[in-house]
């Protein structure tokens, strides 16, 4: 089957670049051949970045950043000016923040590109995410929670009602997990809805809404329609304010199983940020199933056992899984949050063997799934 990749105002086609008429001078292939690489690294993030005299290139492989090459200022223009016309935005404004996307294909696997730029004092910065659609298919059992941890959380899955929360900071795969459960519930039989900012992967069977601020299209207003749209598993992408929270809560506690996410340092803080909103204890207590705080951990790679090789992984990591922390809610927590605080909530868990997200991570140390000093760099609060 032919791999052309030439231009196409909706499909980037990527070919392999050894199949190419290399010419430095041509930006297409520069982008084939830059966008290629980073496929075949495995890269999320191309981040072009005008300094004083060059352009700098850099990649994100497994949430590291490293240096990919050099360019012209110049031709640094022309490969920023072509991604805005793939991207279908404004080449004259240079001024404002823009965002945008486009759509590649290599061989018959789809991908997507979000493309973000914003001023800086030398030039536009440009940061390409690569969306790979494969991560739709990734399954809950793929991402490296503790055997006992997926068990119950699978168990609280089957609910028909609750609120689940996901936590952690940027860049810790939340998102991957909110994917993979709605892969795990995905069924005729049920109503899924997703509600997101921005919609990262699409799902066939299951109804997406992408939220837009700029008309009053955000989170509290769309999970207050979505409601009339007699749903079974509502997703919210994040909690940001106290009317979404209220909202997704009484949802919980009217029928809905629903999934979010929320920016805490651990689970416990989850029960702090939604108090500090204004939310009732009593309702915190009974709407949530359970918390779950997250990061990921590269992973020793297995061929070279860590050592580093340019065959297999050139920095002895290769790929990277979840460590996760969860509070499971029972009677006695729900007692502990109504009659106490999060302090009381902390002792309790302690008490009761709670593994936080050091413990778990020094499983996979014991393991050999990663190092310690990758523990103490992503799980260390």
């Amino acid at each position: 089957m032919e791999e052309n990749i030439y231009f196409k105002r909706e499909v980037f086609e990527i070919k392999d670049f050894t199949d190419l008429n290399y010419n430095k001078e041509d930006i297409l292939v520069y982008i084939n051949n830059l966008i290629f690489q980073s496929i075949k690294e495995s890269v999320s993030d191309i981040h072009i970045e005008f300094k004083e005299k060059i352009v700098k290139i850099r990649i994100r492989i497994d949430g590291i950043l490293s240096e990919y090459s050099e360019l012209e200022k110049n031709f640094g223009l022309k490969l920023i000016t072509k991604i805005k016309l793939m991207s279908e935005l404004d080449i004259g404004e240079k001024r404002l923040p823009q965002d945008g996307r486009f759509k590649g294909k290599y061989k018959n696997e789809k991908i997507d590109f979000r493309v973000s730029f914003i001023p800086t004092i030398f030039g536009e910065r440009c940061v390409v995410r690569i969306l790979k659609n494969n991560i739709s298919k990734t399954t809950l059992n793929e991402l490296g929670f503790q055997e006992d941890n997926l068990i119950k959380l699978k168990e609280f899955l089957k609910r028909k009602n609750g609120l689940l929360i996901f936590c952690g900071p940027t860049g810790s795969g939340k998102t991957t997990t909110l994917y993979s459960i709605v892969n795990y519930l995905s069924d005729e039989k049920l109503n899924i809805i997703t509600i997101e900012d921005p919609i990262e992967y699409q799902f066939p069977n299951i109804n997406q809404i992408q939220c837009k601020n700029e008309i009053g299209l955000n989170f509290s207003n769309v999970l207050r329609s979505v409601l009339r749209q007699d749903p079974d598993v509502i997703l919210v992408g994040e909690i940001r304010d106290k009317e979404t929270a209220e909202i997704a809560l009484m949802a919980s506690l009217t029928g809905h199983l629903v999934i979010t996410t929320l920016h805490t340092k651990n689970a416990i803080s989850a029960v702090d940020r939604l108090i500090n909103f204004g939310i009732d204890k009593f309702v915190i207590s009974v709407a949530i199933n359970a918390i779950q705080s997250q990061r990921l951990v590269r992973k020793i790679c297995p061929v070279c056992n860590g050592k580093g090789n340019k065959e297999c992984c050139k920095n002895g990591f290769k790929g990277r899984e979840v460590v996760e922390e969860i509070i499971f809610f029972n009677d006695e927590i729900r007692k502990v949050i109504l009659n106490g605080d999060t302090k009381k909530l902390e002792n309790y868990l302690k008490e009761n063997n709670f593994k936080n997200l050091i413990d778990i991570g020094m499983v996979k140390v014991n393991k050999n799934i990663t190092t310690l000093e990758e523990v103490k760099k992503e799980c260390l609060i």
